[in-house]
């Protein structure tokens, strides 16, 4: 009887999923918090992953969707129990109908979700039947970026301007809310159920389309398949799937501010791929959790010089695994036969 080889890939997806499993019966409860932050940010990085990885679109500005999901939740925790005190601070004394509609959190999740699924949208269905591409549609990318940050900062009546919106509740479920361990594995769940369908997803006749896309897109059309229909698709599969994650990121980390939704935030998804390994689920979980973890524990060990280090981190990987971490150790084991 034969036995069943699984890929590199899957071997390291169940370890880094075995650890996150049992992460919490350390004990380490500060630790815990923060891995539980960072499991959040794997959701971002397979969104980000499946567009530029797979589909080859390199999106900029996808800290945006992430932000659009995440600000929704935030108003939504915010307004539990009347108008938000950020709100009463700038004379608003009503709350307006907006917010009232998403005062639910459910009604919060799923606008949260389906608003930046919208956008993105709405947006590729505009850029890609213009057959905008390439350098030219992360050039629009990050000017979004932009612009939504630039709107966040001067509308602090609506979403806290350069504070953001803090003090929020954890997660919450049927209104009881959550200890750190359930909260933990509720995130962890999540991060579970995105896996499995960005797997099927991308191993589906969507995602074979979508990697001869990146290939040669003139060929897939020669092949009778819409190039611009599957990329808007992709988009708003992934402006979802970043919602899904800003969603999540509110009630875990307690507050959301323009910081955490702007350029930055997005530059740092596309580092996490580049190191990881773009084009691969598993290069992206790799580096999203290596440099969030690698970088909390050099600022706990050298204070103000962790960035520099971190930075000089980056540059070796590149240089030495300039196709990332899960690219060179498939190649490795290639070659090994």
């Amino acid at each position: 009887m034969k036995r069943l080889k699984l890929p590199m890939t899957r071997k390291l997806d169940l370890a880094l999923f075995l650890v996150l499993g049992l992460f919490p019966l350390s004990g380490l409860l500060f630790y815990t918090q923060l891995i539980e932050k960072y499991m959040v940010f794997l959701i971002f990085a397979w969104s980000l992953d499946i567009l530029w990885g797979y589909a080859g679109l390199m999106d900029l500005g996808h800290a945006v969707l992430f932000g659009m999901g995440g600000y929704v939740m935030a108003l939504s925790l915010s307004a539990q129990n009347g108008v938000p005190e950020f709100m009463e601070r700038c004379g608003i004394t009503q709350m307006p109908l907006w917010l009232q509609a998403i005062t639910s959190p459910w009604a919060a999740v799923l606008v949260g979700i389906l608003l930046p699924a919208l956008l993105a949208w709405l947006l590729g269905r505009f850029l890609f039947t213009s057959q905008v591409g390439g350098v030219f549609f992360s050039v629009i990318t990050l000017s979004l970026a932009q612009v939504f940050t630039l709107f966040l900062n001067s509308r602090q009546d609506y979403t806290g301007g350069f504070n953001g919106i803090g003090d929020l509740p954890g997660l919450a479920l049927f209104g009881e809310p959550l200890t750190l361990t359930q909260s933990y594995y509720f995130v962890f769940a999540a991060v579970l159920l995105v896996y499995l369908f960005c797997r099927a997803l991308m191993n589906s006749r969507f995602g074979l389309i979508l990697r001869g896309i990146r290939e040669n897109e003139t060929r897939i059309e020669f092949l009778g398949c819409d190039r611009s229909a599957f990329k808007t698709a992709v988009f708003a599969v992934s402006g979802a799937l970043a919602g899904l994650a800003g969603v999540l990121y509110a009630p875990v980390n307690g507050m959301i501010a323009p910081n955490d939704v702007g350029v930055e935030f997005s530059t740092a998804a596309v580092v996490w791929l580049a190191i990881g390994g773009r084009g691969s689920l598993t290069g992206a979980a790799l580096g999203a959790m290596l440099i969030n973890v690698l970088g909390n524990m050099l600022s706990e060990q050298f204070g103000a010089f962790w960035q520099l280090l971190l930075g000089f981190v980056i540059v070796l990987v590149v240089f030495f695994a300039p196709e990332g971490i899960v690219g060179k150790l498939a190649k490795a084991v290639k070659e090994r036969g």
